[in-house]
Formats: C-alpha cells, sequence, structure tokens
C-alpha cells in the first residue's frame, strides 16, 4: 500500500531582525528591553520588509524545492494573505511558475492551518491518483500589529514554510495520521475586529487601530491552549492506542516558549526532545509549526525512522496533531 511522507521540507524566515531594544526605540514603547525578554520570553523576531507580501514569503520557501516536474494540488495556510481576493495561493502558483491545472487552495485555520493543510493534501492524495502535493503556511503578522498594544507588538513575526508531500509504495518515510479539532469559543480572546464584512474597514476602524491583533485576555489563551492540548493529546493518542513514549521527538506551534514548556512539564515531555525557537523567531501563526520543525529537522534533533508528533493550536480554537516516521536524511 502506498505511503505518504514529507519528500522536503524547507523555510524562509525575512533577513530584518528586530530586537526588544529595537521595537522599543522605533515605537517609542516605554517598557524595558530586560522586561520583555522576562515576561514574554522574546529576545528577537524577523518582519518582513514593506515591498514583499506573504506570497513572496511562500515563494522564497517553495523555491528552494526541486519542483520541475510537480503536478500537484497547493494548499495554503495564512491569516495574513496578500488580499482578500484573488487567493494567495494562486498567486504563489503564479510566482513558482507551475502550469498545471490541479487547484490552489487557501485556508485559515489560526496558528493551526498548516497541520489543517496537511490533512488536506494527505486525504487527496489518498483519494485520487496524484502523487504530491504541496502545503506551505505564509505569514506577515507584523502587518496586523498595533505598536502601542504591549499584549501585542512583541509576540508576533513573519515567516514560512513549505512541505512537498509524495505518495509512493517504497517511502522512507510516512505520515501515519493526522486529526483536526475544532472548539468553537464563546468569545475572541485574540481575534483582528474589523477588516471583514462584519466590520468593514473604515477611517473609524483604522483611527481606533480595530484592524489590527487585539488580545482580550492572555490569561485565559494560556489556559485554554494548556487545557485543551493536553486533554486532546491523551484523548488522541488513546484513540489510537499510543502513548508519548512512542514518539522520539514532539514540535509545538510557537505561541509562547514558556506555554510549550508548561505543556511539557504538565505532559512530563523531557525539554530536549522538542523545539522552542520563540525565543528568536517569534510567533509566526501558522507557518509556526512548519519553521520549527524545518529548524529542528536541519539541526539534527530526530533522524530518519524516528516517530515526530507535530501539534498546534490556533484562535477559534482549532486544534491538530501529526504523528509522522522521518524519511528524510
Amino acid at each position: 500500500m502506498s505511503k505518504i511522507w514529507i519528500k522536503d521540507i524547507q523555510h524562509y524566515i525575512p533577513e530584518q531582525c528586530l530586537t526588544n531594544e529595537d521595537v522599543i526605540k522605533k515605537y517609542n514603547i516605554r517598557m524595558k528591553p530586560g522586561w520583555v525578554k522576562k515576561i514574554v520570553g522574546i529576545e528577537k523576531r524577523h518582519w518582513a520588509p514593506k515591498e514583499m507580501a506573504a506570497s513572496d514569503l511562500a515563494f522564497e520557501a517553495a523555491s528552494k524545492m526541486d519542483l520541475k516536474n510537480f503536478d500537484g494540488a497547493i494548499f495554503l495556510s495564512t491569516i495574513s494573505g496578500d488580499y482578500p481576493t484573488p487567493s494567495t495561493s494562486s498567486i504563489v502558483k503564479r510566482k513558482l511558475g507551475l502550469k498545471n491545472l490541479k487547484p490552489s487552495i487557501d485556508l485559515n485555520a489560526a496558528c493551526a492551518g498548516q497541520i489543517f493543510a496537511l490533512e488536506m493534501a494527505f486525504h487527496r492524495l489518498k483519494a485520487t491518483d496524484e502523487t504530491q502535493a504541496l502545503v506551505i503556511a505564509s505569514e506577515i503578522r507584523s502587518r496586523f500589529l498595533n505598536m502601542q498594544d504591549r499584549r501585542t507588538a512583541f509576540i508576533f513575526a513573519d515567516g514560512a514554510c513549505s512541505i512537498l508531500l509524495e505518495k509512493s509504495d517504497d517511502a522512507p518515510g510516512e505520515i501515519e495520521w493526522i486529526l483536526s479539532r475544532t472548539y468553537p469559543s464563546d468569545k475572541y480572546e485574540i481575534y483582528i475586529p474589523a477588516g471583514g464584512s462584519a466590520k468593514p474597514v473604515s477611517s473609524e476602524v483604522i483611527e481606533k487601530n480595530e484592524h489590527c491583533i487585539t488580545m482580550t485576555d492572555g490569561a485565559k489563551i494560556v489556559d485554554v491552549t494548556t487545557d485543551k492540548m493536553v486533554t486532546s493529546i491523551k484523548e488522541c493518542l488513546s484513540e489510537k492506542s499510543m502513548s508519548l513514549s512512542d514518539f522520539d521527538y514532539f514540535v509545538f506551534h510557537q505561541g509562547n516558549g514558556n506555554l510549550i514548556r508548561k505543556i511539557c512539564s504538565n505532559m512530563e515531555i523531557p525539554e530536549e526532545k522538542t523545539w522552542i525557537n520563540f525565543e528568536t523567531v517569534g510567533n509566526t501563526a501558522s507557518a509556526s509549526m512548519g519553521i520549527s520543525l524545518s529548524q529542528a529537522y536541519n539541526a539534527k534533533k530526530f533522524k530518519k525512522g524516528e516517530r515526530v508528533l507535530v501539534l498546534a493550536m490556533g484562535a477559534g480554537y482549532h486544534l491538530a496533531f501529526a504523528s509522522i516516521i522521518w524519511g528524510l536524511d
């Protein structure tokens, strides 16, 4: 039986790097860099230059791959697309010079988006005679920041990750399963209040910074994420007749480095078995999990044949997991 595996993974992080001190000075924020590092857990982040859009970051990540004979669909996760329409995935397809007629699809599952996209690509490959799919996440969250809001100004950053899936009878690795869930929230603890059909952009919206990321209850986000993540991991692995000991490595969405450590502590997962880059990369929303997986692979934190669990939770609340037998050398 054919297996679906990760044939290649590449990421792109913009060159422009801003330290806490850079952000404080640039936007005249009354805070100390050391306090930001201690409380938020971040030292620096990368922001895209103004001439780059989400499609450009996606292109930079995907163009590192050999797509000369690629003939599959594209699934692109983003909550910071180039335009409301057309889709960012169609723009990326044009920039990559891909001529096939397979669909290019945008999807929004907030920070869990790339795993949701991975699931869609996985099932399309299972259901069709297609042999490849491209799963991309690309985010420019720096464009949606209210720099006078201390709760969000330092957290978010930009980046992209591209994953090439292949279906093969003799694949050296395998995506064993993917699970996605949505727990619809009654209130929006983190959201962008305006810019959609519920509240279109206006001069009043811009004056009030309602087109920017708004966090109404950071403590609740931490509590809900920790509770849902830990509970769901236990439930999911029980359904699969598996345990945490079956996994060699864990890659989380980098919502907050302290949050990841809290979850690992609750689950008794040794910190050396997980990747934490929040201190230097920040929260790149749906691109975060993929960037982390790519960095950990490049750092040789796991090897061919080992089992990796990837996990992400995003606003909504969307939650997703995937079990991967790593096949790359």
